[in-house]
């Protein structure tokens, strides 16, 4: 059985269970699909291992909390980028440079929106883009405020320079997202790639985590030294009123024990 047909079949299995037959056992949903017991049961045991499915006591399977946890993390994505977009637009109106907004995978950043600035020199980036975080602006937010893992699986798998002014080692890693945690925001000049810099600023979720980060990225020709704590207002405001629409305003204004 090859890999394609394996993968194939298991996602068969899965979509065999429904809600008039939620829970089914290994005979039955051969019946169903038209299967071999063995080439089923085969499936279920690599499926139950990855907790995609689960086994009752009376040894029948049912679907697992994994697929619960990819479709929550599809609808939260689908629900930040809902709630960004339109705030997205109005900062890229306000500082007429292309606008990101990207979460966290593994070591990388992905940009799940985009707007384009209307100049002909902009950045260069695409939605669904993968970035390795450490070279990016809204990947170093993603790092100061998320978990130490994120960190340290960055600094194992190595941090190669994009551009000619790019992050490389560990200490002066930690030592940028500590400042990036007091300041609130990150600047990368040169990092991703020669000749353009970008400002970002971390997304929080009802919980307090950060799940995401906004950014504005442009040339160093127009993006002037004088002209970036002007960005960073606009990012960071922006930033704030999409953490406030994902429920973080709430944890912010709940009074504390005095």
């Amino acid at each position: 059985m090859d890999q394609l047909s394996t993968v194939t079949k298991a996602l068969t299995v899965l979509q065999a269970f429904s809600h008039e037959r939620p829970v089914m056992g290994v005979s039955e949903l051969a019946r169903k699909l038209g299967m071999g017991k063995s080439s089923v049961h085969r499936i279920l045991s690599t499926l139950l291992e990855g907790g995609f499915v689960q086994k009752t006591v009376d040894d029948r399977y049912r679907l697992g909390l994994k697929l619960y946890e990819l479709g929550q993390q599809v609808v939260h994505s689908l629900e930040l980028r809902e709630v960004a977009h339109p705030r997205l637009e109005r900062l890229r109106a306000e500082t007429g440079e292309t606008v990101h907004l990207a979460v966290l995978e593994g070591t990388d950043v992905v940009y799940v929106d985009r707007l384009e600035a209307e100049s002909t020199l902009r950045a260069f980036s695409r939605l669904g883009q993968r970035m390795p975080a450490a070279s990016t602006s809204s990947g170093k937010c993603l790092l100061a405020f998320g978990h130490i893992d994120s960190v340290d699986a960055v600094v194992a798998t190595g941090m190669p320079r994009r551009g000619p002014r790019g992050i490389t080692g560990a200490g002066v890693l930690r030592d940028t997202l500590a400042k990036i945690r007091t300041e609130g925001y990150s600047v990368s000049v040169e990092e991703g790639s020669a000749g353009f810099m970008s400002v970002g600023a971390p997304v929080f979720g009802h919980d307090g985590t950060c799940i995401a980060a906004v950014s504005v990225a442009g040339p160093v020709m127009r993006m002037r030294p004088d002209r970036v704590p002007v960005y960073v207002g606009h990012v960071r405001r922006c930033a704030m009123e999409i953490s406030d629409a994902m429920g973080f305003g709430a944890r912010r204004r709940r009074p504390t024990a005095s």
